[in-house]
């Protein structure tokens, strides 16, 4: 049955009063339980949802021998007999039993509470009856396809009931017109049983685009855009269908916008499996395959049409682009975001909002990333994880000079190249310094104190995560235990992080200093600005590099650059290699100067 278990009751008997149905032990679920219920007559409200009064999933919250707790988005009448029918765990099957509505009671998420007790006292004596069969009404074999297909999947549990509810389900006759090119786009079709065969008239001529069988999804851009169909689609077998009409989804996003992670699926789905280029055509980019999934975005990989240049889109999930404060803080910001140009932060190259949606362009990165690095290899060795820190502070301190709070620090936003190169990844939770967080954005293994209590944030925020993620390099884990997640948030607020010295005796007080100074719970007491954190570390990488050059001879390696000037320009340009030449000195870095005239 999948997600749709219910767990096994434990025989009590027949109760006679209410109090003593209180009394009754209950058993919860592990999970949320759905279930369909049926009734006649049924007294109440559902003009907003697609069945009739007859027939309605519900969620199942808690079970006893004599009855069953059950939320509904609607109020049911006291006193209707239903049938109300559960997955069965000893048979694998659906079974069904008479029962009545006792009370009801709304709750604050505008759901109603509904006690309903069986038939005869309790389960054992109520009667088993038979599902009212109906071909165009809801039966338990269709909520066990529903409960398995693919684009509810990342809908949180506790949500999926209301889109059910939004579901009507329609047959289809082989030959039969379900969609027409060039009339408006208002409603979806998920296919439960048969298959049709989708087509585009142009010229009159008429060319087959696809065939879609049971799990696929007609019509889908309809949901996304509103925009006009584009091509005409006919049942080629009988069809079994649930039709979402695009109003009543986009009523329910509204009052709930976990729902609105069904577009992402859709969209995705779209992606991965359409042919035709122009179904995975974002702007100027096509998509190609998936590369990466996280909590916020779905990444792939992608190709400027014309350029012919690889790229990395990320599309950001429907939860959250389509949350209006958001996306007026993330415009805010995207500008900021695509002027950033440092070597060890990920080019974005465009920003695009189609499909009710954000894809973000990036440049197209080969290497690995700090989390599988890390998860691969464990702790890393001092110089290594020296390098990939500076280049980390190098990265952040050109951030925090466009005011942006990165807010996300963690390994698996670090990437490296080949050559060991950092590349700072995932801006799309970036803020202005200030700015409160009040959805504790970001992970929590790495979230500063001022982060997790809803304060506002500043760059010395992304100092903090740094500190841990630094603490987890050397260390091979994180400074606090992880079992609770609430307890793990306290401690980030009260408890100062174990001394690195006791997981790593001999780890150099440099970078002891350095991870205890950034992991400090009052701001105040951390490096004040990447650049000093930077500054920092720069000494124990200068040895190491100094120590290095000393065990290996005079080996060294050779860089040329060639700079073509006009001379109005020669003293800016001398300027800017006296700066240049301080800064490589600092770095070891010997300069050797030519010119060259009338070039």
């Amino acid at each position: 049955m999948g997600r749709g278990r219910v767990l096994k009751m434990n025989p009590e008997g027949a109760m006679a009063t209410t109090q003593e149905r209180r009394k009754q032990p209950r058993n919860m679920p592990k999970e949320p339980l759905l279930s369909i219920m049926q009734a006649k007559g049924l007294a109440c409200n559902i003009d907003t949802y697609a069945h009739d009064n007859l027939y309605v999933f519900v969620d199942v919250k808690n079970c006893s021998e004599c009855g069953v707790l059950v939320q509904v988005p609607f109020q049911l009448g006291e006193g209707t007999i239903v049938n109300l029918a559960l997955p069965d765990d000893d048979t694998g099957t659906w079974a069904t039993q008479a029962a009545r509505i006792v009370w009801t009671r709304k709750n604050a998420d505008n759901c109603f509470c509904t006690g309903i007790e069986y038939l005869g006292g309790d389960r054992a004596a109520a009667p088993q009856v038979e599902w009212e069969t109906d071909p165009q009404k809801p039966s338990p074999a269709d909520l066990s396809f529903l409960m398995q297909a693919n684009f509810f999947q990342a809908i949180p549990r506790t949500e999926l009931c209301f889109l059910l509810n939004a579901l009507h389900k329609t047959l289809a006759s082989a030959g039969e017109r379900l969609i027409s090119q060039g009339e408006p786009g208002e409603c979806l079709y998920l296919i439960q049983k048969g298959a049709c065969c989708v087509f585009v008239e142009m010229d009159r001529q008429v060319r087959r685009i696809a065939r879609l069988k049971t799990g696929d999804v007609v019509g889908e851009m309809a949901v996304l855009t509103g925009e006009p169909r584009t091509a005409n689609v006919d049942a080629e077998t009988d069809m079994v269908l649930w039709k979402l009409a695009k109003s009543r989804f986009d009523v329910l996003a509204d009052s709930h916008p976990d729902l609105r992670l069904f577009l992402t699926e859709i969209m995705s789905n779209r992606f991965d499996s359409s042919v035709f280029v122009g179904d995975r055509t974002i702007g100027k980019y096509v998509l190609s395959n998936k590369i990466g999934k996280g909590g916020w975005g779905i990444v792939y990989r992608g190709m400027h049409k014309l350029l012919k240049m690889p790229v990395a889109i990320k599309m950001m999930k429907h939860d959250m682009a389509m949350e209006p404060e958001f996306l007026k803080n993330f415009r805010q910001e995207a500008e900021t975001i695509a002027r950033m140009r440092h070597s060890n932060i990920v080019s974005v190259y465009d920003i695009e909002e189609v499909y009710r949606t954000i894809f973000i362009i990036m440049e197209y990165l080969e290497g690995i990333s700090l989390e599988d690095l890390l998860e691969k290899v464990g702790p890393l060795a001092v110089e290594r994880c020296s390098d990939i820190l500076l280049q980390i502070c190098n990265g952040l301190d050109c951030a925090h000079k466009y005011d942006i709070v990165h807010r996300d620090i963690k390994p698996a936003n670090i990437f490296l190249l080949e050559n060991d190169q950092v590349k700072l990844l995932d801006f799309g939770l970036a803020c202005a310094p200030g700015t409160e967080d009040l959805d504790i954005a970001g992970t929590v293994y790495y979230a500063p104190p001022e982060q997790i209590e809803g304060r506002p944030v500043d760059s010395r925020a992304d100092l903090y995560s740094l500190g841990i993620m630094a603490f987890q390099m050397v260390a091979g884990e994180r400074p606090y235990p992880e079992t609770n997640l609430a307890e793990l948030m306290d401690m980030h607020c009260n408890m100062d992080i174990p001394d690195p010295w006791e997981f790593v005796p001999d780890l150099p007080q440099q970078l002891r200093d350095f991870i205890v100074t950034c992991c400090m719970r009052d701001p105040g007491k951390r490096f004040q600005s990447a650049l000093q954190a930077r500054e920092h570390l720069l000494p124990l990488t200068l040895q190491r590099s100094q120590s290095r050059v000393a065990t290996t001879g005079p080996e060294r390696g050779v860089t040329s650059l060639l700079l073509i000037h006009s001379p109005e320009h020669q003293q800016a340009l001398k300027d800017l290699l006296e700066e240049f030449g301080n800064k490589a000195a600092k770095l070891g870095v010997n300069i050797l100067l030519s010119e060259f005239n009338n070039v």
